[in-house]
């Protein structure tokens, strides 16, 4: 069989079966496992499929990072009236997380005339934006910046996060799923996501109801470890009904 046919299998079997592991494509297609390797390694490169141990899963079968210029185009309607209410719960003298992301990006827009008012962020969007207001303490964590998204990572802004103090975080998510909680697809914003909510007094996840029933790759926590969650009208019912039962609020705008 040809390099291309080979590949080209690999899709159409992967589309069929979900996944696929390298010893069995192997077997199928009468080649070596090393010559597999280097077809998921050649697919991966070109966004088809993406490696796990030991085989592979299509591109898309998990949510990856959609670059910020794509986000401010996605839903702003939803995440416009997510942002009125969750600004409503900030008040004058709080210190608040904002995580990094264009609803939350929405939510500092709302909040530019609350007075002694400390904002913590990854975002360097949304620092430069709040910085301009005098009457806001502006503190972004600093690390090694993604240049998809303007979000700060790595281990800086994990040291920087372990030094304060907030009243409330408003997380954002890339997947949320009742059973698998929060994900996101790297390991790194997994752990920056962490420790947001662990020096937060109360966590309030703020996502559009898209991002619901999705899983990506990196475990954030469990929906029960949320004080609440805002996201918009479009939520199924029985979604709703599964968090509740859970013990977190969910405030549907």
């Amino acid at each position: 069989m040809l390099q291309a046919e080979r590949r080209n299998y690999i899709i159409k079997h992967l589309k069929e079966n979900k996944t696929a592991v390298v010893e069995d494509l192997a077997s199928i297609l009468d080649t070596s496992p090393m010559t597999i390797r280097r077809d998921l390694k050649y697919l991966e490169e070109n966004n088809l499929i993406t490696r796990t141990h030991g085989g592979a899963i299509l591109h898309d079968m998990l949510t990856e990072e959609v670059p910020y210029g794509k986000k401010t185009s996605e839903h702003m309607e939803e995440k416009k009236r997510i942002a009125q209410y969750a600004a409503s719960l900030i008040k004058e003298g709080h210190t608040v997380i904002l995580d990094a992301g264009t609803t939350n990006m929405e939510i500092a827009k709302k909040i530019k005339e609350i007075k002694n008012l400390k904002v913590i962020t990854p975002d360097l969007v949304i620092a430069l934006f709040l910085s301009k207001f005098s009457q806001i303490q502006v503190f972004c964590t600093g690390g090694l910046i993604q240049g998809s998204t303007g979000a700060c990572l790595g281990p800086n802004t994990k040291d920087f996060l372990e030094q304060v103090y907030a009243d409330i975080a408003f997380l954002g998510t890339s997947s949320a799923d009742v059973k698998e909680g929060l994900t996101t697809p790297s390991i790194e914003k997994a752990r920056i996501k962490k420790q947001m909510m662990k020096v937060a007094e109360e966590t309030i996840l703020v996502t559009d109801h898209w991002k619901f029933g999705k899983k990506s790759f990196a475990k954030i926590s469990s929906l029960e470890s949320l004080s609440q969650i805002i996201t918009d009208e479009g939520l199924d019912e029985k979604i709703v009904n599964k968090i509740g039962q859970l013990g977190v609020e969910v405030k549907l705008v």
